[in-house]
């Protein structure tokens, strides 16, 4: 139960900026994916970028050009009708004249229109309401991603394994908690659940042997190591130490203390890999009772 290896990884640079996008399907439950991606893109004091995605609802006719053309000009009028919806909702909900945002209006699935544009315009953080689509946006994304939930006024709590996929979100919760001028807490879960070992003959449980005393000196050793990477980070803030699964530690912590943003750590890769999301990072983007931001550390 040795980190200070990867503890000695972490960085000091804060590791979020601009541009902000935030994705709207012009629904509720896009009204405070707008307001704390407005809060961002004024902490970064750059424009705010807003997007919605319309569906590809006609197809080209080769062979109807005087079709084609009516169509066209129907997906013009829809286009131009959501932008102005767009516009609409940015200016009631964040009080923002127009020269300080920039509306698009793009076309495909929700979640793959909301990554191809966030490419395209290199946005630092994508900000998203919760829900299958959001899921879909931070399995894939290259660039952190904000699931923004109504929350309660609470602390930033990061959660870190001490892998180095998990570095970058205790920067990230350490620079979110400054920002936000709320407290800071980071979370380590020791799972001392016994081990199930496959045989020939079956199936039996291994159970580790951790005395009590064992378990003591594992719950200073990390309590330690979680400090070292709050003072690497510059940052102030509580150490938990918790047992068990790691997903229902990071929950059930975020509803006790409470928190207004949870931190988690993932890879983002290339290709077919970027379809797996980390279980624990999966879990909680999906169940979190507060908003959620998922950072990655790329890998090839």
């Amino acid at each position: 139960m040795r980190h200070e290896g990867r503890i000695e990884e972490q960085s000091r640079t804060v590791p979020l900026s601009g541009p902000v996008l935030v994705a709207t399907d012009l629904g509720p439950g896009s009204d405070e994916a707008l307001r704390q991606g407005h809060a961002l893109a004024s902490a970064f004091e750059g424009p705010l970028h807003v997007c919605h995605v319309m569906p590809d609802l006609l197809t080209v006719r080769m062979l109807f050009p005087q079709v084609q053309q009516r169509d066209d000009a129907a997906v013009q009028d829809l286009e131009q009708h959501a932008a102005d919806l767009v516009r609409v909702s940015v200016e009631r909900l964040t009080g923002r004249p127009p020269r300080d945002f920039r509306a698009a209006v793009v076309s495909g699935s929700p979640h793959s229109g909301i990554l191809r544009h966030a490419e395209t315009m290199e946005a630092g953080i994508v900000v998203v309401g919760a829900g299958s689509v959001a899921e879909r946006v931070v399995r894939h994304a290259r660039s952190p991603v904000l699931v923004a939930r109504p929350s309660p006024r609470g602390v930033v709590l990061a959660a870190t394994d001490f892998s180095d996929s998990a570095l970058p979100a205790v920067a990230a919760g350490a620079a979110e908690a400054s920002r936000r001028r709320v407290g800071f807490a980071v979370l380590h879960s020791l799972d001392f659940e016994p081990v199930m070992m496959g045989t020939y003959g079956g199936a039996y449980a291994v159970v580790p042997p951790f005395t009590p005393v064992d378990r003591a000196r594992f719950r200073e050793e990390t309590r330690r190591a979680l400090q070292r990477a709050l003072a690497l980070v510059g940052a102030e803030g509580a150490t938990i130490v918790t047992d068990g699964a790691p997903a229902t530690a990071i929950l059930e912590t975020a509803r006790t203390l409470p928190a207004e943003l949870v931190v988690v750590g993932t890879i983002g890769r290339t290709g077919l890999s970027r379809l797996a999301l980390g279980s624990v990072a999966e879990a909680v983007v999906r169940r979190a009772p507060c908003s959620t931001l998922v950072m990655r550390l790329q890998a090839g």
